[in-house]
């Protein structure tokens, strides 16, 4: 038996347990059947930003003109040693809104990354019984804190939500941005199948919201401290150790909008910093880490086989690209309303392979940078 036929019974093993966990994911997009909780719980959104002159008073309108009583919510903003206009503009809404506090962070003690020492400072300055996150570059629905409460029961300890790129015009969007788009959308799909299914495998913390009394329970974020990134899915998984119950909220309302990236360059090192966490889920979570690791190495065998059997490649991506072609079809609806959107999915299977390898090894080896 050839090498080219050993990699493609491997590639073809690969791809059936990466269509198991497709069939788990829409299973558990199908099922979200939670009712909504109608209770007014006392809410502190939290935001961790620095040098965000150009988005933080987007997202602080957006914060002030919600939905939700004024006095049921505080928006606590810390200002991780921005050398911008980042504080000056945050002062500024508070001088003008009560329910606004800004948190100055003029250091970053050794052996914590600066983002999750950012938040802590902000939660423990937090009064309120819910802390929702988001960061400082996105941007909120009026019905966002509203949408999201509205999930958390008594048995919920976690509710992750949506993220999405803000692309107004489609056809005017740049291949760069239509691909992140898509990257965006299959991640989150997955995520949100994944918890819903009862398997805690990722969140944003661009759209994250946790009890209070569950984020100490955990410890904070005391055992994740040293991990540069991993503020929002390693928090998961130790929600996760403890039992602690999860749900993922597919209400429109409570979906928010992010920047686009400015270049490609932005795009690899960003996602090379997520992908960065992969290694720690052997003893976070061993399941994502098996998960991760099929998903990689059927793209490596994939790669690995154009050069020796271009033919047996095909193959392979054909039966990759059926399969979630017809996951994200299912489910497009749940996430975007203009279907139209759906014709760029070819071009965004072509390119992924390549680009999660690359951003794969890249985060293997912490090969990324962070404003």
């Amino acid at each position: 038996m050839t090498i080219s036929n050993i990699l493609f019974l491997l590639g073809l093993f690969l791809l059936v347990f990466y269509d198991i966990y497709l069939l788990i994911f829409h299973s558990g997009l199908r099922k979200d059947e939670s009712e909504p909780n109608y209770r007014k719980s006392a809410v502190s959104v939290v935001v961790a930003a620095r040098n965000e002159e150009q988005n933080i008073g987007r997202l602080l309108t957006s914060l002030i003109n919600q939905s939700y009583p004024q006095e049921l919510y505080e928006i606590i903003i810390a200002n991780d040693r921005s050398n911008d206009k980042t504080a000056q503009i945050i002062e500024d809404f508070c001088s003008k809104w009560t329910n606004i506090r800004l948190v100055n962070i003029e250091s970053t003690p050794e052996g914590i990354s600066p983002k999750k020492f950012a938040l802590s400072r902000a939660i423990e300055e937090s009064q309120n019984e819910i802390i929702l996150l988001t960061d400082a570059d996105c941007l909120v629905t009026k019905y966002w804190i509203e949408a999201m409460v509205s999930k958390f029961s008594q048995k919920i300890s976690m509710v992750a939500g949506f993220s999405r790129t803000q692309l107004p015009n489609w056809k005017k969007s740049s291949i760069l941005h239509r691909f992140e788009f898509f990257d965006f959308l299959l991640m989150f799909m997955a995520a949100a199948g994944a918890i819903l299914s009862g398997k805690y495998f990722s969140c944003s913390n661009q759209n994250l919201a946790y009890r209070r009394q569950s984020f100490y329970q955990v410890g904070g974020f005391e055992k994740i401290k040293h991990l540069l990134s991993g503020d929002d899915v390693n928090l998961l998984q130790l929600f996760r150790k403890k039992n602690l119950k999860v749900t993922f909220s597919l209400i429109g309302h409570s979906f928010v909008y992010t920047q686009p990236v400015k270049s490609f360059s932005h795009l690899i090192s960003q996602r090379s910093r997520w992908a960065s966490n992969s290694k720690w889920q052997l003893a976070l979570n061993p399941e994502f880490f098996i998960y991760l690791v099929i998903v990689f190495s059927l793209h490596l065998v994939m790669l690995i086989l154009l050069f020796l059997s271009w033919q047996t490649a095909l193959l392979l991506f054909a039966g990759k690209f059926v399969s979630e072609f017809i996951f994200v079809a299912l489910n497009f609806t749940k996430f975007e309303s203009e279907r139209g959107r759906l014709t760029f999915f070819p071009v965004w299977a072509i390119i992924q392979p390549f680009y999660l390898i690359f951003v794969a090894f890249r985060g293997l080896f912490d090969f990324f940078s962070w404003k």
